[in-house]
């Protein structure tokens, strides 16, 4: 009787092991937000307004001076409105940013924002420049969103089960039972794709830097910052134990390292994200040889996670 009772319980909280690991989704409030969000940032001068996945945005600019004058003034309006705010905040980490992103990612395209618990003056200036956005951008933005989706769905569905299923072992964890969510945008943030606190994983469709393979690649690094915390926890007490301290930014070395590895695994062409973008010569040149010498050996199976970190450490 007590089992007959449980069983629909445990039915429903039972990982489903058919599911994919990845579903993505597209909404016009992200896109928006986030285009306005790219947009702040160019007109603050902010540094990263040169790099690759953003430097196209302020030219994106087909059939704006078609529009009325008062449409372009509302434009110009509300990207000034987040210049003076939201596009001085980091998308990373700041919490506030990260909490409205969250919102507007999972509000549906005919959401009333006012009844979300926004700030109201962020709720008009969002609704003022909806119908220009819809106007200019949204239908390119769309088809751009929608071919990227395409695109990395098909990667999942012949790769990703197999890339789980490695990934999860590598670092001993566990996969969640439901599907992470993947938000598509037309622009995200100077790096393309970024993850957040919480869950949030955001993906730029016109950013060619993360299609194919590398999107593939992408997908996997992100997602493995759901596990920062448990890694650290792994590294901080093997650390411990030789009275060291974990080197600044090995964790995120090892993400790159091992989404571009286990990718390389199924695809053996492709050259992994950190080796073709220069992220080893970005303050990482002392970790790589340190990966390459002990971290590769432990993916190979030949030692196991505790004393290929133990090695990495001892070497620093």
């Amino acid at each position: 009787m007590l089992l007959a009772l449980l069983l629909p319980l445990l039915l429903a909280t039972a990982p489903d092991r058919d599911a994919p690991p990845f579903q993505f989704r597209i909404g016009f409030w992200n896109n928006l937000h986030h285009f306005l969000y790219v947009l702040g940032r160019d007109r603050n001068l902010a540094p990263d307004r040169v790099r690759a996945a953003v430097a196209g945005a302020p030219k994106d600019v087909d059939g704006l001076s078609a529009r009325s004058e008062g449409e372009r003034s509302a434009w110009d309006d509300t990207v000034a409105f987040y210049a003076g705010g939201l596009s001085k905040k980091d998308a990373v980490f700041d919490a506030d940013l990260v909490a409205i992103t969250r919102v507007l990612a999972a509000s549906p395209d005919a959401s009333d924002l006012s009844g979300l618990g926004l700030d109201p003056r962020l709720v008009a200036a969002l609704q003022r420049a909806a119908p220009v956005y819809r106007a200019v951008w949204w239908s390119r933005h769309l088809r751009a969103d929608v071919d990227r989706r395409d695109e990395l769905q098909a990667q999942v569905a012949k790769h990703g089960a197999v890339l789980v299923k490695r990934l999860t072992a590598v670092y001993g964890t566990e996969w969640p039972a439901q599907p992470r969510t993947i938000d598509v945008a037309a622009y995200t943030d100077w790096a393309g794709a970024y993850s957040t606190d919480g869950g949030l994983i955001e993906v730029a469709s016109t950013d060619a830097a993360i299609g194919g393979a590398d999107g593939l690649e992408t997908l996997l690094h992100e997602a493995s910052h759901q596990w920062d915390d448990e890694i650290e926890k792994r590294l901080t007490a093997i650390a411990a134990q030789q009275g060291k301290r974990v080197p600044p930014g090995l964790s995120h070395a090892m993400i790159f390292y091992t989404s571009g590895a286990i990718v390389k695994e199924v695809i053996a062409d492709h050259v992994p994200y950190a080796e073709k973008n220069g992220i080893w010569q970005r303050g990482n040149r002392a970790i790589k040889p340190l990966l390459d010498r002990y971290w590769l050996p432990y993916l190979r199976g030949q030692s196991t996670f505790d004393e290929a970190i133990a090695a990495i450490l001892a070497a620093s």
